[in-house]
């Protein structure tokens, strides 16, 4: 490992080189018994050969320093669409570039039975000239028991095409009603993107061919009197410096060209020799990127009325003095009076009677009422994994703070082994349906998007 790229979530992204000299990019993730799943994924993805997919060279898993791990080596690349974004917004050509690679490279991952659901700027690279999408973080679209479930996930693909195209274009991630104006075909693509009506089908026939991008055509460029900065300096760029941004959208291709593409050779100096005048190249006039329509901005001042505001300052004031009277009113009818005290005291230390015999229970707890519908088994162990970590004070701190949240779901800590990793569970132990069922729903109340359920039968 040559160099750490950026961490992820419990994975890490690490540059580095066979014994050939060639450069790769390769992901670790740390296992926490999801390891076939995830490599049953990447085998599905290394299958598929897409010109706008990462492509992924070699996967498998290791253990390093007594954890286990899973690897995925891919292939490398430059600069992401959120880098580009950073200095500049895209022109209606390079938009349809990038339209027509995310909709080949949907299509296919959908063909095979996988979305994405993480189309966004920040995974959306460049490969010298072409366009391509991260391929390491796909997702099964076919749900065996809800087909509607893998629809609406295909869909949701085809929206986020349609909000990154916005964001391209505009700079903005909603539309803000009527008021944005976009060139077409991205005005019925973006709009009948978002709001669910077109999938990539529609999409792709609305945006029609588009060509190939072209390198530019090499120019004669005159004597060097400085060194130029080599490929290698700048095939990972930082987001630290502006200048390494700017100099590795250069070299990324037609897509992530600068705007300010465009050198002019200083003046020489008295000292120095003139060279030329045919081996000075013609500086090319590159053509602006669009700007964001800001007229919707633009609104007439309103001076505000001074006494309105002495009004306003006031009312507040008031009612913060009526909330902290009420609320000394209550914290005093909430104290016992001296004789209830008393009373109190008498009764405490009065032998407490034989407890009575214990009646079975009438009803369960609300968060196991799923898990108890049908019997468990030792096949039917299935638990519903939000978190995951490897010190158990920590597991516990978290299930807490999901119970104050969520007490509906009856979060816990389990450990499958009695040791780390110690998971934060929801709905205690289920059968697999209950456990399909449980997941959906703690996605939709929003708990995170990776949570998961698997068997810990034994």
């Amino acid at each position: 490992m040559k160099k750490l790229v950026r961490p992820e979530g419990r994975s890490a992204f690490f540059l580095t080189t066979n014994g050939t000299g060639t450069p790769s990019m390769v992901r670790l993730i740390e296992a926490h018994y999801d390891e076939p799943e995830i490599l049953a994924r990447w085998r599905m993805v290394s299958e598929i050969n897409q010109e706008n997919l990462v492509a992924m060279r070699k996967y498998g898993e290791t253990e390093l320093d007594g954890t286990p791990l899973v690897y995925a080596v891919m292939e490398p690349t430059e600069m992401s669409l959120a880098e580009l974004l950073q200095n500049r917004t895209l022109t209606v050509d390079e938009a349809k570039q990038l339209a027509s690679s995310l909709i080949r490279a949907l299509t296919a991952l959908h063909a095979h039975g996988l979305v994405h659901e993480h189309v966004e700027p920040a995974n959306i690279l460049a490969a010298g000239e072409t366009i391509k999408l991260r391929s390491d973080c796909v997702r099964e679209a076919n749900s065996p028991d809800d087909e509607a479930e893998s629809n609406r996930r295909k869909a949701a693909d085809a929206q986020n095409v349609a909000a990154v195209l916005l964001e391209a274009m505009t700079g903005r991630r909603t539309l803000q009603g009527s008021a944005t104006l976009l060139p077409a075909p991205f005005d019925g693509i973006i709009r009948n993107g978002l709001s669910g009506k077109w999938g990539l089908s529609e999409m792709a026939a609305a945006l029609g061919p588009v060509a190939s991008p072209q390198p530019p055509a090499a120019t004669p460029r005159p004597i060097a009197t400085k060194e130029e900065p080599k490929k290698a300096d700048i095939a990972a760029p930082t987001t630290g410096s502006s200048e390494t941004v700017k100099a590795a959208a250069t070299a990324a291709g037609p897509l992530f060209e600068s705007a300010e593409k465009a050198r002019i050779p200083a003046a020489p100096t008295a000292s120095e020799p003139r060279a030329p005048a045919a081996a000075i190249p013609a500086s090319r006039v590159v053509p602006p990127a669009q700007a964001p329509d800001v007229r919707h901005r633009i609104v007439k001042p309103v001076e505000k009325d001074p006494r309105k505001i002495q009004l306003v300052v006031v009312a507040g004031l008031v009612a913060l003095l009526l909330i902290f009277v009420g609320w000394r009113m209550m914290r005093s009818s909430e104290a016992p009076s001296p004789a209830e005290k008393t009373h109190t005291t008498t009764s405490a230390s009065q032998p407490a009677p034989a407890p009575r015999a214990a009646t079975p229970a009438a009803t369960a707890p609300a968060g196991a009422a799923s898990a108890a519908e049908a019997p468990l088994s030792g096949r039917t162990q299935w638990h519903v994994v939000a978190y995951t970590y490897n010190h158990q004070d920590q597991a516990q701190q978290k299930a807490a703070e999901l119970k104050q949240r969520h007490p509906s779901f009856n979060p816990e800590v389990f450990s499958p082994t009695g040791r780390a990793p110690y998971l934060v569970t929801v709905g205690g132990a289920m059968t697999r349906d209950q456990a399909i069922a449980l997941r959906r729903k703690a996605r939709a109340a929003g708990l995170p998007r990776d949570i998961y359920a698997r068997n810990y039968s034994r």
